[in-house]
């Protein structure tokens, strides 16, 4: 954890380089450093850093020839080991830092044994000694100052502003760093903010405002008192944020402390903790209780429907239980899957029914969610709930269209308004006599339709008219007829089929006639389905209205389309004059083309043999049953389909005994099965 914590005070960057940061105090200025660099900072704690102080500003005025200061007359290299021997005994983040320089070996502990740990933790070891080090005086300023990482200059004055220049003795390679700050920059270290508290079953999680102090604090620490006087830290070390990241920064900061119990308050305070190890303002106290956690749901029992659009709902939840909870949720949707939406919220505990009249479903799930104090949410069961709906949806209006020279029809009209409007039954007919057809076949969703209509039918006119539906399949009364003029072109009535079969693997056809006077004669054409390009299969004279096509494949599907020429070499429209037929044939194969069973009485036995016909190739085995005549058949013998002999030496004297074969296929397919006698 400590190791991830590193990268946020001392990213790495491709120059290396002295990182400073300073903290002006009322009488002294606090340095602090470091070097981005694992290796150079290695090699720096050897040979030392130079400090030089540079005057620049005097009485609120630049010096023109800044006063130039070395802080350190000798290179600033960590103190010798026996100055950190009692130290460290009182301090662990000074024994961090003191065997992160003079160490023997840096290894993690608890971690792994075995050759290959051993490679990765020796690899590893500087990157651990300097993320461990830099950590540890992050912490403790004091320890900081020991290692040669820390400068504190006294020697300043109210009126100065200073340029502080860090550099590594005898090392161009790492770049020095300067930081410009005087006694007027000091300011009293603010008190950490948003700090709220969010209860729960004998915890409650802490969060408060990082973003705004993580550049001024380090660590915090949370204090916890029963009594709101005596505070006490709620931790044994300071409390870091260990999800902050370059990409990803985190915004606030989160601590979860257990508590013993429930429906005690208790009150909480936060400082921060810099690097120079000065504590800041406390912030203000808050107080937080535990909650007990839902155990229970409450349970929906009945509903009494009020009217259309209003229902009384009652649920069931146990009253001891209502001093956990803040109140309960009214959730509905209009199907079982949801997503479900809060209709009703804030209902008093206590409350066990309630009327739900905004705006119904045809069909209502509602669910109810228990509410505990700590926003913990149990929902139930849906319960589905139905409203009588008789009333149908107002007529349409506004019904219009268009005809292009394609017969492409393009209709429109005006919405209804109602809630549970399904959609609209689009009706058609071709002659103002005859009974209007619905061509959608279902709700149509929209208030725009795209039609066609057959050019070469011998109507002149198109008719429409559309009804409103319900979500309860109430339909309204129908609109006003339209009626829109067919472009002027006359190919002959299009013939339509009446009827159809698929049997045998065969498909009979048949055809009502175009009622055009001067059709010369008709093109019965087929195609797969999934092919473009029709094919036809027979070319018929007018008095024929009938078809067996016996060249079809089994499981196949194909189009079907019966076209009119009249006598100016005009075809029929395809429009209402096509078919799709699967051709399924259930036809059980003949398999086995001989059987025979003969009793053998000498060797006390029955022979049975056969052999497969033309479709041997698919057959995988074959199943025996066997039964004395006038009994039941029986599964005797389960065979592969190289087997095609079998003896019988179950027998009895004087018995008829019945054997049946059937054969199974690939895929299924059917089988005929054969049957021999054979007397004994």
């Amino acid at each position: 954890m400590l190791f991830l914590l590193s990268s946020i005070g001392y990213s790495q960057k491709n120059d290396v380089q002295v990182m400073i940061t300073a903290r002006a105090q009322k009488d002294k200025i606090l340095l602090r450093w470091a070097i981005n660099s694992p290796i150079e900072w290695q090699k720096a704690n050897k040979k030392g850093y130079l400090i030089t102080r540079t005057t620049l500003i005097k009485d609120g005025n630049v010096i023109k020839n800044p006063e130039k200061v070395v802080l350190t007359p000798k290179p600033l290299v960590p103190e010798n080991l026996d100055s950190w021997i009692d130290y460290v005994q009182k301090d662990n983040n000074a024994a961090i830092v003191a065997q992160a320089i003079y160490g023997e070996s840096f290894e993690i502990s608890g971690a792994k044994e075995g050759e290959l740990s051993r490679i990765v933790n020796m690899v590893d070891e500087l990157n651990q000694r300097y993320s461990f080090g830099l950590y540890a005086a992050d912490m403790n300023f004091e320890a900081a100052l020991k290692a040669g990482w820390g400068f504190v200059d006294k020697d300043v004055k109210e009126n100065e502003v200073y340029a502080y220049q860090i550099s590594v003795y005898d090392t161009p390679k790492v770049n020095s760093s300067s930081y410009m700050i005087g006694l007027r920059d000091y300011s009293a270290l603010p008190a950490p903010t948003d700090f709220i508290s969010v209860p729960d079953d004998k915890q409650v999680m802490l969060s408060w405002d990082y973003e705004t102090f993580k550049h001024i604090y380090t660590s915090f620490i949370v204090e916890k008192s029963a009594d709101g006087v005596n505070f006490k830290s709620i931790s044994n070390t300071p409390l870091v944020n260990l999800n902050d990241k370059d990409d990803h920064p985190s915004k606030r900061m989160y601590y979860v402390d257990t508590l013993s119990v429930n429906d005690k308050m208790y009150h909480y305070r936060l400082y921060g903790i810099t690097s120079f190890g000065e504590k800041g303002e406390v912030s203000k106290p808050i107080t937080a209780t535990g909650v007990s956690a839902i155990v229970t749901g409450a349970r929906l029992t009945d509903y009494h429907i009020l009217n259309s659009n209003e229902v009384n709902l009652e649920w069931d939840f146990p009253a001891a239980s209502e001093v956990f909870i803040k109140g309960y949720e009214i959730n509905l949707a209009d199907n079982d899957r949801g997503p479900y939406s809060v209709v009703l919220k804030d209902i008093p505990p206590s409350q066990r029914k309630l009327n739900f009249k905004d705006g119904l479903f045809p069909s209502n799930y509602f669910t109810v969610t228990v509410v505990g104090k700590n926003n913990q949410r149990l929902t139930s069961q849906s319960m589905l709930v139905q409203p009588v709906d008789s009333i149908a949806p107002l007529k349409p209006v506004g019904l219009e269209g268009v005809i292009d020279s394609l017969g492409v029809v393009q209709l429109k009209w005006k919405p209804n308004i109602e809630k549970d409007l399904r959609g609209y039954r689009i009706l058609k007919a071709n002659n103002i006599d005859e009974e209007f057809v619905d061509i959608y076949h279902q709700s149509y969703v929209g208030t725009t339709y795209k039609d066609n209509v057959s050019l070469t039918m011998t109507n002149r006119k198109v008719y429409y008219r559309i009804a409103a539906e319900d979500m309860r399949f109430n339909i309204s009364e129908v609109s006003d007829i339209l009626v829109l003029d067919k472009p002027d072109k006359i190919p002959p009535a299009a013939p339509i089929f009446k009827d159809y079969d698929n049997k045998d693997g065969k498909v009979y056809l048949k055809w009502i006639r175009s009622y055009s006077d001067d059709v010369v004669g008709y093109s019965l054409r087929r195609r797969e389905q999934g092919v473009d390009k029709w094919e036809e299969i027979k070319q018929i004279n007018d008095t024929i209205q009938e078809f067996v096509d016996d060249r079809v494949e089994n499981k196949k599907t194909y189009q079907y389309a019966i076209l009119a020429k009249d006598k100016a070499n005009l075809w029929s429209s395809l429009d209402h004059s096509t078919i799709t037929v699967t051709v399924l044939d259930f036809s059980p194969l003949k398999v086995i083309g001989f059987l025979q069973g003969v009793a053998d009485r000498v060797n006390k036995k029955i022979v049975l043999s056969w052999n497969y016909n033309k479709y041997k190739d698919q057959v995988l085995g074959v199943s025996v049953y066997k039964n004395e005549k006038g009994s039941a058949p029986t599964l005797w013998k389960e065979l592969n389909a190289t087997v095609t002999s079998l003896e019988d030496q179950a027998l009895k004297i004087n018995v008829e005994y019945e054997y049946h074969l059937i054969p199974n296929l690939m895929n299924d397919k059917p089988a005929k099965q054969e049957q021999t006698t054979v007397n004994y």
